[in-house]
């Protein structure tokens, strides 16, 4: 794990800060200088980026790139290398070179880093079909002033605090890291979205053809997900019953749930964070950050939104607290919505009151899980084969037709919230 794994004297080595590389350095407002060698500029590196504009439940995450850097004159370039077949990479960042010592680079992260691009890590063929495109919207960043700068093994952290072009405060935070794809992952191609659903990565030219992966974890070793200290005690027992309804899904005990260090909340780089929200503009939603390439999810943060849970006794907030977060980990885990019609299949939909508190109670109990959750998840998880055909009804999010409720939703709908976005789920 040397050489160019030197790894990173990038992960950016921190310079002239006087504290231990691996420590948050809190510095706002004074350029941090960062260290590349010279021996890295050219190779595969990614790049993601997650952010929160004002309330931590405004949070949003930017399209995850692989990015090359570059020497050009007296600053760094940061080239788009996710677009294979591109003639001419974009610049992503130009990052001026503070000075050049011992065969690096010394450079002003926080000089460079200033737009953010709206593509986002959530997508489907839907969403932006199956041949690629190129969308470099974005936005604008100013005031902008360094938070923290970190290694976590080979991945640089940099927190940084900006305003948006009307004021609005905005926290960054940038995970970068060189580009060492699992070679023990095995992608999963998603063929359409006629059978059951996934998130998915964007298209990919492979030879003769585009392709898309679907986005889930790598199922070789545990995937841990963390409680904020800020969950209270009494929900922290349903919060865990609704993430270990997916090992029933599995017929594994793949997921496992411990608590969070005091103090460490989503978005966090070396934690998948449940986090408690109590007040946010959106309902309970999960977001998700992946290789660009095979889709491995990398980072999982999940946002349960108090105000979503219904009124009522303890137990009863408790059964709907579990299908609340069983339905937003499903997300976690890749999986997107199934509102077809007819029985009740999978946690991905959307329910009436009764019906929640049906779901719920029959997670607490043990209960097997619903029949799409376990045949889905088995498959493109596990391997396990299926005959796609005898799967139990789907349709997602924008197909013709396809709506959680067939009228406005009932004052009892399951999860309550923002009557114009997903109540449940990323408003997509």
């Amino acid at each position: 794990m040397q050489g160019y794994a030197a790894l990173l004297r990038i992960a950016f080595t921190l310079m002239a800060i006087g504290f231990g590389a691996v420590s948050p350095i809190s510095h706002a407002g004074v350029p941090q200088p960062a260290r590349l060698d010279l021996a890295d500029l050219g190779k595969p590196f990614l790049l993601q980026v997650n952010y929160e504009e004002d309330d931590p439940q405004h949070f949003m995450t930017s399209r995850s790139r692989l990015v090359t850097f570059e020497r050009n004159g007296d600053a760094l370039r940061m080239l788009d290398a996710s677009e294979p077949k591109a003639k001419t990479p974009r610049v992503l960042a130009t990052i001026p070179i503070r000075s050049e010592s011992s065969g690096g680079l010394n450079v002003n992260l926080n000089a460079g880093f200033d737009t953010i691009y709206f593509e986002e890590d959530r997508t489907g063929e839907d969403y932006y079909g199956r041949a690629a495109k190129h969308d470099y919207r974005g936005f604008k960043l100013f005031d902008r002033q360094v938070l923290s700068v970190s290694c976590h093994g080979p991945l640089l952290v940099f927190d940084q605090q900006a305003k948006t072009e009307d004021g609005s405060r905005i926290v960054v935070h940038y995970y970068l890291s060189p580009y060492r794809p699992d070679p023990g992952f095995r992608p999963f191609e998603m063929k359409d979205l006629e059978h059951f659903g996934f998130y998915e990565t964007y298209p990919q030219w492979r030879s003769d053809r585009w392709a898309l992966f679907a986005m889930k974890f790598a199922a070789d070793r545990p995937i841990v997900f963390a409680l904020s200290s800020s969950i209270p005690k009494r929900y922290r027992d349903a919060v865990r019953d609704g993430v270990l309804y997916w090992n029933r899904a599995l017929g594994v005990p793949l997921l496992r749930v411990i608590d969070a260090p005091p103090g460490v909340r989503a978005p966090s780089p070396d934690y998948n964070m449940i986090q408690w929200v109590t007040s946010g503009e959106f309902s309970s939603t999960s977001y998700i950050q992946a290789d660009p390439l095979t889709g491995e999810i990398l980072h999982a943060h999940v946002f349960v939104l108090r105000e979503t849970m219904m009124d009522g006794d303890l137990a009863q907030q408790n059964d709907h607290l579990r299908y609340i977060v069983a339905h937003e980990i499903g997300h976690a885990l890749g999986l997107r919505h199934n509102f077809a019609r007819g029985p009740v299949t999978t946690v991905m939909d959307y329910f009436d009151l009764t019906q929640v508190l049906a779901i719920g109670a029959n997670i607490r109990v043990g209960a097997p899980a619903l029949p799409y959750d376990r045949d889905v998840m088995r498959y493109v998880y596990l391997g396990e084969p299926l005959d796609v055909d005898s799967l139990p009804a789907f349709c997602t999010d924008g197909q013709s037709g396809c709506s959680p409720f067939p009228s406005p939703p009932p004052e009892v709908r399951g999860i309550r919230g923002d009557s114009g976005g997903d109540n449940g789920a990323p408003s997509k």
